[in-house]
C-alpha cells in the first residue's frame, strides 16, 4: 500500500482497491487516479474523518455488502479502462 499519512494536510493515496471502494461507499471522492509502477493509485482529500474510515476499515467497519461490490466493480472497470491512459 501506499497510504499517505503525514501531519500536514493534503492528498491521501493508496493503491489499495477494496479501501478505495470502503472510502467510496462511505462517501469520500475520488480526486485523482494515476499509475505507479502498473498500479492504480486512488487519491482522496485527506481529512479527519477519512482517517477515521481508515481506521474503521481496518477494523471491520460496517458497510453495505450491495454497495460494496458496486463500488468495487466500478472502480476495477476504471482502472482497467483507463489503463492505457492514466500517468
Amino acid at each position: 500500500m501506499t497510504e499517505q499519512m503525514g501531519a500536514a494536510p493534503g492528498p491521501f493515496d493508496t493503491s489499495d482497491l477494496n479501501l478505495a471502494s470502503f472510502l467510496r461507499c462511505r462517501g469520500f471522492i475520488i480526486q485523482a487516479l494515476r499509475r505507479e509502477s502498473g498500479r492504480a493509485v486512488f487519491v482522496f482529500a485527506d481529512a479527519p474523518e477519512l482517517r477515521r474510515a481508515v481506521l474503521d476499515f481496518a477494523n471491520d467497519g460496517a458497510i453495505g455488502v450491495r454497495s460494496f461490490c458496486s463500488a468495487l466493480r466500478d472502480l476495477r472497470g476504471i482502472t482497467r479502462r483507463d489503463a492505457g491512459e492514466l500517468k
